[in-house]
């Protein structure tokens, strides 16, 4: 063996190789000569301080050096002499240099056993290298085996009713006989984790992971609840019989926000686009349905949920048709007793059941099974919602020389939501909106020794939706308007009171397929892994459609929706292609991450649209710096590029006598038939900055982002001047209409109708801050801190029209034109969660204060005036900046409360949550939401509101039946 030096150089994605030698140590060749590689050495050596270790055998094989006289650099003589693709070099600080032959092949093979703390062998438990985007699951004995390119990764186990654990191999000596202890994931262990978790995803981007014991924690009955435990999100009162969406990063709550939000259950999206239960299709009034808006939270039940994971950050390419992140929901898979389950609020009623079946040879079965019951308010049962849920999932080893794993999941949902009519009512107002789902999805993965692991996932779903809306209308008699085509004709009048019934049948089906590969390479100190993949996805409404009966009155002013046929509209369709290529380098101290992606989506067969999406993090010691950038697109809904016809009904002539058979009106009924092949798909560009900081005493994550969203779907006011004919009485025979007929004079009438462009548009910049200092061991005490700050600026950028303030009768009604302003609202709020965990009694203990810095909206730029205006004949007129405030536009100015700034001062609420275990794993919790019961107040517009809600309860109990 000859001398050596090392030094391991650290720059990003750097290479230990020959070019460690200084680039300014010349090497003096007094004449031309042939060499050995070992000569090479000794002339460098004599004629620096560099010196070399390195088998004495190693480079026998390398054909002699021919050197000419002259001057030449000491890394060009190694680097003419040595081929560096098969030899590593390290340098040490004594300039000593470590030569080693790179082994051909670097793919270990490690085996390993899991079992419990009785030592018996765990089956199905899963096994996952994140770095490469490799798992596989424990057999029947508890034995797994994987193949790596090299040992320098940590695996992450997990299964279910069992504490994650990460370990890491390059700590192990014998990778062929690893042994791993699972601890049942009770109270009972030291760490427990009851709060959402920062994390870096293995794409890169910001996620907050939420595991099952934090689900516990809060007693959530559906991912709404979940999404409390996220930055700037509060605890609400817990209430069923309202629509819940999400709303990430942003200071505003709109349906663009929502609707670009992916919630994804075990891989399959659960699309939305087909759904067109609207009430009035031209304002996209959907009722107690979500039209043109994000998934119905209510409807994903926690009973076989084992984590959440949110992706507020830059998404992963292979997760396309969102624009403000995504929600993965992960199911319970593995061996478990029979989980039974409840939860009982004032207003809300919940139970659950839930069992792992172990199938032997045919794997493993998970059911679930839950029923939920809401009503308003304890004293009043006018709204109610109801819920069923069933679910299925089924794990198959396929072929296990293969090491193919197979699952089938179904699942039924049904829910009904609605407002009952009381006995006091005067006006009746029934609603009954009912929703039954089917979903059948089957993925898995498999190992193909072409293209490497192969991930598929096909998933189909079909709703059956009906929403029944019942309204007894006692203000009548109004004319009955029951034309579906343009024209005028006469009519009779509808009773003093009546009901008028609407109906909407609707299908929507959704059908998603998407399949991808990964392959893994190992080049030096650098990993690679490359995911490519393709998504198709179809959604289709073969619905009846919207129905309206009984006396359909006139509707004044406002464009109203009647019978619509769903079946006819045509489907939605994107195909698409993704691929990601993420670069890892790992050294003793640091750790580099380059994610380059790029997503292709053919949309609605006629937009192709490139979607970059790349980020980068570097860790050194216990400090993270990242940085990502990415680009995405949300298709528009069925309904926002298919409304369906508009009907603007005006009356001519009306004559109301006592004899109901001397009545008569003549009305005009003209459609709007909107053309919104327009629409484009909404744009969303996000970058974000951040860091990571864990010493051994904390942890403390800071996120900069800015988020726009561009071309967001919103409805404008149209105009339309129409013709009114005026009609003069002819005859009037008793106990017969009148008989009338045009007079010749027709007067131009304009009516306002709500069109969808791609108006809407917000932008956002927002902190996140997330700090956890060490627990304190001699209390077990733990203090939480997350703060949200964000800056929402948005606007519509179309244009308002209303009209002036008129007397009936008067002809010089004319209608303003108004720009719309930016509104602009501001959201700073922070939780402190101090967690009270006590091991040896199983117990834990929240205590959050809810710290309400900063909530207010404000508009920037707006005008009580209009721009210009549309006089009574239709035609436009533009008001010089000059004269807008001038008495002669005083109808047209806007009432001066329009305009009006909100800001709340600071106040603070305060949520406590217990819970205990028993040693059978039996759970029994209570939370107490506003526990103080403090509810400060503060004066808007002369007079007070509340900050807080009154305080509210509620219990669980959970058992587990082995």
């Amino acid at each position: 063996m000859r001398t050596v030096f090392l030094l391991f150089c650290s720059t990003v994605f750097s290479f230990t190789s020959i070019d460690v030698i200084s680039q300014n140590a010349e090497i003096k060749i007094k004449k031309e000569i042939t060499v050995t590689v070992d000569q090479i050495f000794d002339i460098i050596q004599a004629q620096t301080d560099y010196t070399f270790i390195y088998r004495s055998d190693m480079f026998r094989g390398l054909p002699p050096v021919h050197l000419n006289e002259g001057v030449i650099k000491a890394n060009r003589l190694l680097l003419y002499a040595i081929p560096k693709r098969y030899y590593s070099f390290e340098l040490f600080k004594d300039n000593t240099i470590v030569i080693e032959k790179r082994p051909t092949s670097r793919k270990v093979e490690i085996r390993g056993q899991i079992v419990d703390v009785n030592n018996e062998p765990l089956a199905d438990v899963n096994v996952i290298v994140a770095d490469l985007n490799l798992g596989t699951f424990t057999n029947n004995k508890g034995e797994f085996s994987m193949e790596l390119p090299h040992k320098n990764f940590k695996i992450t186990i997990s299964l279910l009713g069992f504490k994650t654990v990460e370990f890491d191999l390059r700590t192990q000596q014998d990778l062929s006989n690893i042994n791993i202890t699972l601890k049942e994931d009770l109270l009972g262990l030291d760490e427990v984790v009851v709060v959402a978790k920062k994390t870096i995803s293995r794409e890169g981007s910001s996620t907050y992971k939420i595991g099952s014991q934090a689900i516990k924690q809060v007693q959530a009955m559906n991912l709404s609840d979940v999404l409390s435990l996220l930055p700037g999100n509060k605890i609400e009162q817990s209430n069923l019989t309202t629509k819940k969406q999400a709303n990430i990063r942003s200071a505003v709550t709109s349906n663009s926000n929502s609707f670009g939000t992916a919630v994804i259950l075990d891989g399959a999206a659960i699309s939305t686009d087909a759904n067109m239960q609207a009430r009035n299709s031209s304002t996209l009034d959907g009722g107690k349905s979500v039209v043109g808006g994000g998934v119905d939270l209510r409807s994903i039940t926690l009973a076989n949920v084992e984590s959440v994971e949110v992706i507020a950050g830059v998404a992963s390419p292979k997760y396309g048709n969102l624009s403000s992140g995504g929600i993965l929901v992960k199911s319970k898979v593995g061996k478990s007793p029979y989980i039974v389950s409840t939860n009982v609020t004032s207003t809300n009623y919940q139970a659950s059941v839930a069992k792992g079946y172990e199938l032997n040879d045919f794997g493993v079965l998970n059911t679930d099974l839950s029923y939920a019951y809401s009503s308003g308010s304890p004293t009043e049962r006018k709204l109610f919602y109801q819920s069923f849920n069933l679910g299925l999932r089924w794990k198959l080893p396929v072929f296990k020389g293969l090491k193919w794993n197979h699952f089938t999941s179904f699942r039924v949902g049904h829910s009904d939501d609605g407002n009952r009519h009381e006995p006091e009512e005067v006006f009746k107002n029934d609603a009954d909106v009912k929703s039954t789902s089917y979903q059948l999805t089957l993925s898995g993965d498999f190992s193909s020794s072409v293209l490497g692991k192969i991930n598929y996932n096909f998933s189909g779903n079909v709703v059956n939706q009906h929403s029944f809306y019942d309204t007894y209308i006692i203000n009548g008699p109004f004319p009955i308007i029951e034309s579906l085509d343009s024209g005028t004709y006469n009519t009779t009048y509808s009773p003093s009171a009546f009901n008028q019934i609407r109906d909407i049948e609707g299908k929507p089906i959704n059908i998603n397929g998407r399949i991808d590969a990964s392959q893994n390479a190992s080049f030096r100190n650098l990993d690679f892994n490359f995911e490519t993949g393709l998504q198709y996805s179809f959604d289709d409404n073969t619905g009846n459609g919207r129905v309206a009966t009984g006396n359909i009155v006139h509707t004044q002013d406002v464009a109203g929706s009647r019978s619509a046929t769903f079946e006819k509209i045509p489907a939605s369709k994107t195909f698409s292609a993704y691929h990601q290529t993420i670069i890892k380098r790992t050294g003793e101290a640091s750790k580099q991450q380059l994610n380059l992606g790029l997503r292709y989506d053919y949309m609605l067969e006629r937009y192709n649209l490139v979607s970059p999406r790349m980020s980068f993090s570097s860790k050194h010691n216990d400090f993270t710096a990242k940085v990502a950038w990415g680009v995405s697109y949300k298709a528009p809904a069925m309904i926002q590029l298919y409304p369906g016809k508009s009907y603007i009904d005006y009356i001519n002539f009306q004559y109301y006598a006592e004899n109901p058979d001397e009545r008569l009106a003549v009305v005009t009924t003209y459609v709007y038939q909107p053309t919104n092949e327009h629409l484009n798909p909404n744009y969303s560009d996000l970058k974000e900055v951040g860091f990571d900081w864990a010493p051994s005493f904390m942890n403390f994550n800071f996120t900069y982002f800015k988020k726009e969203m561009r071309r967001g779907i919103n409805t404008t006011d149209e105009l339309l001047l129409l013709p009114k004919a005026v009609y003069e009485v002819v005859s009037a025979p008793t106990g017969e209409q009148p008989t009338v007929a045009p007079t010749g004079e027709v007067n131009n009438i304009p009516r306002t109708v709500k069109v969808m462009n791609n108006n809407y548009y917000e932008s956002t910049d927002g902190l996140e801050v997330t700090l956890s200092p060490q627990k304190i061991k001699a209390t077990n005490t733990q203090f939480n801190f997350r703060y949200s700050y964000l800056e929402s600026v948005v606007t519509d950028k179309g244009f308002d029209i209303n009209k002036s303030n008129y007397v009936v009768g008067d002809n010089s009604v004319r209608y303003g034109v108004y720009e719309n302003s930016l509104i602009k609202a501001v959201r700073s709020f922070g939780t402190l969660t101090l967690i009270q965990h006590i091991p040896a009694l199983r117990f834990v203990l929240t205590l959050s204060a809810e710290l309400n810095f900063k909530e207010s909206s404000k508009y920037i730029g707006a005008s009580l005036y209009p721009f210009a205006y549309y006089d009574v004949s239709g035609n436009y007129i533009d008001i010089p900046l000059e004269d807008r405030a001038n008495a002669e536009f005083s109808d047209l100015k806007k009432d001066e409360n329009s305009f009006t700034t909100t800001a709340t001062p600071f106040y603070s609420n305060f949520n406590l949550q217990i819970r205990k275990e028993s040693k059978q794993g039996h759970s029994f919790s209570f939370y107490a939401n506003n526990a103080p019961w403090n509810n400060p107040t503060y004066e808007f517009l002369g007079s007070r509101r509340k900050l807080n809600n009154k305080i509210s309860v509620g219990f669980n109990v959970t058992l587990l039946i082995k």
